[in-house]
C-alpha cells in the first residue's frame, strides 16, 4: 500500500537519516562564549551507520578555529588549527535510535576572542 505524501505528518520524518546522511545543510550564525567557544546540540532519529559532516566558517576572516565534533554514541574529534575558510569533514558513529551530535568551536586565542560573531556552513 502507498500513502499519499498529502496524509504523511511532515514533522514526524523532520530529522530522519536517509542513506548514512543527517540531511543537513544549513549555516548557522555563532557568538563566542566569554571562554572564546561556542556549541550547539541536535538529536537526529539514525540508524547505527557512520554519517560524514562537513563544514566550512565563511567568517570572520583571518581568524584559526578548533572545531570539535561529537555524538551520544561515544564519537569525539577535534580538528585543530583550522583557518576560516577551509572545509574539514567528521564522519560519526551513531545509535540505532536517537543520536545527539554537537558541534564545538573555538577561538585558538580563547578568552581574547570572547564576543566574536561568525558563521559556518554544515553539510551532510
Amino acid at each position: 500500500m502507498t500513502i499519499p505524501m498529502s496524509q504523511l505528518d511532515a514533522g514526524r520524518w523532520e530529522d530522519e537519516l536517509p542513506d548514512g546522511m543527517l540531511g543537513i545543510s544549513e549555516t548557522l550564525s555563532f557568538t563566542l562564549d566569554p571562554t572564546g567557544e561556542w556549541q550547539k546540540s541536535k538529536s537526529y532519529n539514525t540508524g547505527g551507520v557512520t554519517v560524514r559532516v562537513s563544514g566550512t566558517i565563511s567568517n570572520p576572516s583571518g581568524f584559526t578555529w578548533n572545531i570539535k565534533f561529537s555524538s551520544s554514541q561515544g564519537y569525539s574529534k577535534t580538528k585543530d588549527n583550522i583557518p576560516t575558510g577551509e572545509a574539514v569533514s567528521f564522519d560519526i558513529k551513531t545509535n540505532c535510535g536517537i543520536t545527539d551530535v554537537a558541534l564545538t568551536i573555538a577561538s585558538v586565542n580563547g578568552t581574547a576572542d570572547a564576543g566574536v560573531v561568525g558563521q559556518i556552513k554544515i553539510d551532510s
